[in-house]
């Protein structure tokens, strides 16, 4: 017997064996079939969909879940615009803080020309005299107030040299920005945040995600520096999954600076990795280890539209890392937005591919996370490579008119390629970089499919794709890059019941309609994690969350 039968559907299977059907059938949390495969079996509970759309489980390739979740509990500064409107903002909400409480905000730079900051003095008087730290909506800068300078011996001048950058001005002091791995400098000052604090994060964020559809992400890198992490971060992770606190499957992927030097016999050739081995893949559907990530670069285009050789470290020790990281079995996810960043990468792994073939890393679908600006001949490469690049086409509707401005019309068609690296045979996955961006699914699959900015300008018509394309790079595509494809991505028999419900078909709608699709249901494991109208009446509800509490992160 059935557990679920869900029937008069329109169903979007992404398998290319069926890729329709108009009913699923489920049980013990998997699907057995769909239509004739399941004709006549009895079930304990049968949804009449009438005629809504079934799709599978969105997956995001590339998210940052607890500081989206931090984000609700600081101040949000993502839909304010322009320097006027940040420091009223900000005015506004010290204003109503003890005198020598921190000013916290994230979002920061909405509607700022590229290269404009606000300042350390700006912010002085903004937060009347309080400490203030804004990030910028990109993770790649703050900006910081003389406060907080002071407290990181910075106040007078900027030490030489030093990793990322410092902002100074025309006499050498530091204006406040600090960029990069510069910003490691006030992250170490302010410390992690609590295992129940990133817990709750974690609950608020993934309540978010199954409201919109995502059964499944890739978390985008954990035990980082600052308060949106912890050097104990998945045991925050675990303590959301036994608490009902978990509401996708989560993969993680792992700071390459926590790996370090282990003693292992020397014919299994690990030289760097975690203690007892632990590596990609160690977990379960629920809860797992992804890939080590390492920041090759950062924003990849100075403010002039020039791609700058800025490394986030020695050139030589981001080599060590990924060789190392390979030869002891890990996924490699590089972050790497320019073009002489995934020259290192490849090279690199190339490298180490050609020395031992035979090594452990050499089917682990190592990947590029964001690829924003790769050359033709890099194309061919990553193909040959067998690499996946994990795309953001938000970053299209919410930047594109700025990198537009910055690159020209010539470039446009070589930036954040899609179509190019399908027809080379490259694995394309769709994800957010939430919260750099909005991160709904259905909104990234229309920026996919339309490649517009906000102004409505084409960013690289050729490489466009159809919906039901990027439909699967929201899916299928995601599974194979997280290396669970056996699991999940498609709507078959055996893959585990994740599928939501839609009230319009994305691939038969106007593409300018995709992202205003209504999520009306999501099922993780035959189990609804969204079901704010009861459409799967009688299943298993999600438990209730615990109310947020700010954080107080700093002493």
């Amino acid at each position: 017997m059935l557990d679920v039968l869900i029937h008069n559907a329109r169903i979007i299977t992404i398998d290319p064996r069926r890729p329709r059907a108009t009913a699923i059938g489920l049980w013990n949390g998997l699907i057995v079939g769909l239509d004739d495969d399941i004709a006549g079996l009895p079930a304990r509970h049968v949804v009449d969909a009438a005629g809504l759309v079934v799709t599978p489980g969105f997956h995001d390739a590339h998210c940052h879940t607890t500081s989206f979740g931090l984000q609700k509990t600081v101040l949000d500064l993502a839909e304010i615009r322009g320097r006027y409107g940040t420091l009223t903002t900000v005015a506004a909400y010290a204003s109503r803080l003890p005198e020598n409480a921190w000013v916290i905000g994230m979002g920061y730079g909405a509607g700022l020309a590229p290269g404009e900051h606000v300042t350390r003095d700006d912010l002085d008087r903004a937060g009347g005299g309080r400490p203030v730290w804004l990030t910028h909506y990109s993770g790649h800068q703050c900006v910081i107030s003389s406060a907080v300078l002071k407290l990181i011996g910075l106040a007078d001048a900027a030490p030489q040299p030093c990793r990322g950058r410092i902002g100074v001005d025309g006499n050498g002091r530091p204006t406040g920005l600090l960029e990069e791995a510069a910003m490691d400098l006030i992250k170490e000052k302010a410390g992690q945040s609590s295992v129940e604090d990133l817990a709750r994060a974690i609950d608020a964020a993934t309540r978010a995600y199954a409201a919109e559809g995502i059964t499944s992400f890739t978390e985008a890198g954990v035990g980082c520096p600052g308060m949106d992490h912890s050097r104990v971060e998945i045991a925050a992770y675990q303590l959301a999954r036994a608490t009902g606190r978990l509401h996708a499957r989560a993969q993680l992927m792992v700071h390459n600076e926590i790996l370090h030097e282990v003693a292992a016999h020397p014919a299994d050739a690990i030289d760097r990795g975690l203690d007892l081995g632990i590596k990609t893949g160690f977990g379960d559907p629920w809860l797992s280890l992804g890939a080590m990530k390492i920041w090759v670069d950062g924003l990849g285009l100075d403010a002039d539209g020039s791609e700058p050789a800025d490394f986030d470290n020695d050139p030589a020790i981001l080599r060590r890392d990924i060789i190392a990281a390979h030869r002891a079995g890990w996924q490699v996810a590089a972050h790497a937005m320019g073009s002489q960043a995934i020259d290192l990468v490849l090279d690199a792994l190339t490298v180490t591919s050609a020395a031992d073939p035979a090594l452990p890393g050499a089917g682990l679908r190592h990947r590029i996370e964001h690829g924003a600006f790769i050359r033709p001949d890099q194309v061919q490469r990553l193909a040959r490579m067998r690499m996946t690049v994990a795309t953001q086409p938000v970053f299209i509707s919410e930047f594109g008119d700025m990198f537009g401005d910055l690159l020209g019309t010539q470039r446009l068609g070589d930036a954040l390629r899609v179509r190019s690296l399908l027809d080379a045979g490259v694995v394309v996955a769709g994800s957010s970089d939430r919260p750099v961006v909005p991160g709904a699914p259905l909104q990234g699959i229309q920026a996919m499919v339309r490649r517009e900015s906000s102004s409505g300008r084409v960013y690289g018509r050729d490489e466009r794709v159809d919906p039901v394309t990027a439909l699967a790079m929201f899916t299928r595509g995601g599974a194979w890059a997280a290396r669970s494809d056996h699991l999940f991505g498609m709507l078959a028999p055996r893959l585990s019941a994740d599928l939501v419900l839609l009230d319009e078909d994305p691939t038969d709608v106007g593409t300018d309609r995709i992202g205003s699709i209504r999520v009306l249901a999501t099922m993780v494991a035959g189990e609804p994690t969204h079901d704010p109208a009861a459409l799967l009446a009688g299943l298993p509800e999600p438990a209730p969350a615990p109310a947020l509490s700010p954080l107080s992160p700093l002493a």
